[in-house]
């Protein structure tokens, strides 16, 4: 399948990239910085620092990935990607900008990575699966131990003819559970890792109809699933129990659906928490670009507070850990915009921007 962004058709194949610790990507300790990691539909990742007194980005390094579109550090230095490159699939380890290990196979137009007990997990988009490797002591990662493949379509037939998993998050407060939504076939699929670290499949979670989950995020006590739905443009709200008649295996109900997506574009991206466990955000793309803002109310359920318009193609975003900006990666400007979140969590626009001349900023995480 073609994957498309906006109008623009993008062919992917995929591979994996792995950053070791970087010499390239000195830390500079400053009390008042965070350091962000770029991913890009381009030629490169990067590391920038903000500082927060300044708003102003300063550049500590870059590597060498062809659109690597999603990338994240494991907090030790080591950055871990997914590089869609074509045709080809493969996985590639690099220390210190060099390219040191042999390719690796992997699933289809990986999109997201999921660091978890020694294993890199790649959620691969048109291959419909998972692709888990383990992670050595240099950091690097070994050669593919397994991959789930789904099977499935939904009724919106341009972009369901086939399963597409698109994220993977581990279930709060048990560690042995794993989510994979899958956007084609209109269901989370509810994986289990064995003590061995072998990843399997348990049951599904079915969502509404043409709606498409995308990404996924929890309520601060872990009772509740938001997911934000690409294709419906809606979150859905899910309560999490244990169901004991099923070894105690956690039971998912849909208590609420909610428009986030203000115009109907079937574009909607990445959903986060903010750190005081009351405001939910979420982006949305291909019309009306921009954040939606909701305030999470006593009993899990949300109620829609605003709306922010950002640039064009609010892809990924994140908010920083003091929960003071929101950063976006806004792909079709070539634009990382950071606003200021308020008390009330509605958002202003600071003067801040980071903008790349050919690259497009497709993720930003916290390095």
């Amino acid at each position: 399948m073609k994957r498309t962004f906006g109008i623009i058709p993008w062919i992917c194949g995929a591979a994996v990239i792995v950053l070791g610790t970087l010499v390239l990507f000195s830390l500079l300790e400053k009390d008042n910085s965070i350091d962000v990691v770029v991913g890009t539909y381009g030629e490169n990742i990067y590391v920038y620092s903000f500082d927060a007194d300044t708003q102003e980005f300063l550049a500590k390094g870059k590597a060498h990935a062809e659109n690597a579109s999603y990338a994240l550090s494991d907090g030790n230095g080591n950055i871990y990607a997914v590089s869609e490159v074509g045709n080809a699939s493969g996985a590639y380890s690099f220390s210190s900008g060099n390219m040191t290990a042999e390719k690796r196979q992997t699933g289809a137009d990986p999109c997201f990575v999921l660091l978890h007990r020694g294993l890199m997990m790649t959620a691969d988009y048109s291959g419909g699966s998972v692709s888990v490797f383990p992670i050595k002591e240099d950091n690097s990662i070994g050669d593919i131990s397994h991959q789930l493949a789904f099977v499935g379509e939904g009724p919106v037939t341009s972009r369901q003819e086939s399963s597409h998993i698109h994220q993977l998050r581990v279930l709060p407060g048990d560690e042995d559970w794993i989510l994979a939504s899958d956007l084609g076939a209109d269901m989370i699929r509810l994986l289990h890792l064995s003590e061995e670290n072998e990843l399997t499949y348990v049951e599904d979670i079915l969502c509404p109809a043409g709606s498409g989950p995308r990404h996924m995020e929890f309520s601060k006590d872990g009772k509740m699933l938001y997911c934000i739905a690409e294709l419906s443009g809606d979150v859905l709200v899910y309560s999490i129990s244990n169901d004991a008649s099923k070894n105690d295996i956690p039971f998912f109900t849909l208590v609420q659906t909610i428009q986030a997506d203000e115009v109907n574009a079937g574009g909607s991206a990445d959903i986060h928490l903010h750190p005081d466990g009351i405001h939910l955000y979420t982006s949305h793309r291909l019309d009306n670009d921009g954040i939606s803002i909701f305030e999470i109310q006593s009993d899990g359920t949300l109620e829609k507070i605003g709306y922010a318009r950002t640039a064009r193609h609010p892809r990924n975003f994140m908010i920083t850990p003091d929960g003071d900006y929101l950063m976006v990666a806004c792909r079709d400007d070539r634009v990382i915009q950071v606003f200021q979140i308020n008390e009330d969590g509605s958002l202003t626009l600071t003067p801040s921007v980071l903008t790349f001349d050919t690259d497009l900023p497709s993720s930003i995480t916290l390095f």
